[in-house]
């Protein structure tokens, strides 16, 4: 994942408060409700970090785990007040201290192989407390049939970005696409190129997941049935599911 860190300046800048802003209302209805006031909370995927601050304007304590070590940079700098760790979706570990827990912006269908997708639900799993809402966003084949991807480009004085190389192959549901980024920097003009790889789940495969990492009680919403217009909606479902008590009923961690 260390690939997205020269794709975090841009992320951070264009994409992730535009999502937020959409996305956000919709965790208002549906999972928040569920959220104790001052609660903490658990960022998976944590991106740049603007969920986090949103969060912790509220009052939650929030703490954010993301692979990329530049997402986590700019993400210390828009929510000084969280706590963030470099760590992966399939690995991280904390004790079962937390009151809910979040991941956004399609970031689980970054994790490519079932395996990892099932090891971030248990580690997710292993940091909650018995009850606690989960709520996540993934992208549905809609999405990768239609519009993702699309070319695109952008050009300003000093940095240049676009999005190239769509390809979504349906029989091993894998998508990726080319982005190329120009910034001047010092004086000089520097380039980078990164290739996003997703991966789509299935409802069943995302459902069964869950279930094996210890969840239940899941409800699922069409994001463009919650508002989320165009093609940010397109294709792409809210899940919330309930950390279920652990065999014996006590905490697992």
């Amino acid at each position: 994942m260390a690939v997205y860190d020269d794709f975090a300046w841009f992320y951070n800048r264009y994409w992730n408060e535009e999502f937020h802003d959409a996305a956000f209302p919709i965790l208002e209805r549906i999972w928040l409700p569920r959220v104790p006031d001052g609660a903490r909370i658990l960022d998976v995927c944590c991106g740049t970090g603007h969920l986090a601050a949103r969060l912790t304007a509220r009052g939650y304590r929030v703490t954010g785990v993301d692979a990329s070590a530049e997402m986590i940079r700019h993400a210390r700098e828009n929510a000084p007040s969280a706590e963030f760790h470099v760590a992966d979706a399939g690995r991280f570990q904390f004790p079962a201290r937390f009151d809910a827990a979040v991941s956004t912006f399609d970031s689980l269908n970054h994790l490519l192989a079932k395996e990892t997708l099932e090891a971030a639900f248990r580690n997710t799993a292993a940091a909650l407390k018995p009850g606690a809402p989960f709520a996540f966003d993934m992208l549905l084949e809609d999405a990768y049939r239609t519009h993702w991807g699309e070319s695109f480009a952008l050009v300003r004085d000093d940095h240049a970005l676009t999005i190239t190389g769509s390809v979504y192959d349906p029989r091993g549901r894998a998508a990726r696409c080319t982005v190329t980024m120009f910034r001047l920097t010092e004086g000089a003009w520097r380039r980078s190129d990164v290739t996003i790889h997703e991966r789509c789940y299935t409802p069943a495969e995302i459902s069964s997941a869950l279930a094996g990492a210890g969840f239940g009680e899941l409800s699922c919403y069409d994001a463009g049935d919650l508002g989320m217009a165009g093609q940010l909606g397109e294709g792409r479902t809210f899940f919330v599911a309930a950390r279920l008590n652990p065999p014996g009923g006590g905490n697992s961690g």
